[in-house]
């Protein structure tokens, strides 16, 4: 039988954190110059999205800490699993990520929305060509 070979663990590597969603948000709403006063709420909803989306991540967070520290107190433990259940940051991301993407994109703060943009209305495109064809402006 050969000799057993010892294995040494490797160590935890701190994982570097994403940056932060909220800011980045509010840096692209802020160089968004084509907003006006009526897609304040828009961007709001934007920057509150980004907002629910880090919030699951630091309670995330926080709940491997507090199961660390009370790994032996079943009350305790109790409580966590139901703090657990509010803390799925996987569907919290996957919930409001796209919706924070048609925001944005609502916005014209996507590569695709830009690119449908006209100078004379905020968004052009499909949907433009469509209405005008159903008022009967067609170009021959």
């Amino acid at each position: 039988m050969p000799p057993r070979r010892r294995l040494n663990p490797v160590p935890d590597k701190q994982r570097e954190r994403s940056p932060d969603l909220r800011d980045a948000v509010k840096a692209a709403i802020d160089g968004m110059t084509w907003l006006s006063s009526s897609d304040r709420a828009l961007a709001a909803l934007a920057l509150r999205q980004a907002e629910e989306i880090e919030k699951a991540v630091e309670r995330a967070e926080e709940f491997e800490d507090l199961r660390r520290e009370f790994a032996g107190d079943m009350a305790a433990y109790k409580r966590l699993q139901k703090l657990e259940a509010m803390c799925e940051v996987t569907k919290t991301v996957g919930w409001l990520g796209p919706q924070l993407q048609g925001v944005l994109r609502d916005l014209g703060g996507t590569p695709a929305a830009r690119k449908a943009m006209k100078d004379d209305q905020p968004v052009g495109g499909r949907l433009a060509q469509l209405r005008a064809d159903a008022a009967g402006k067609h170009d021959s």
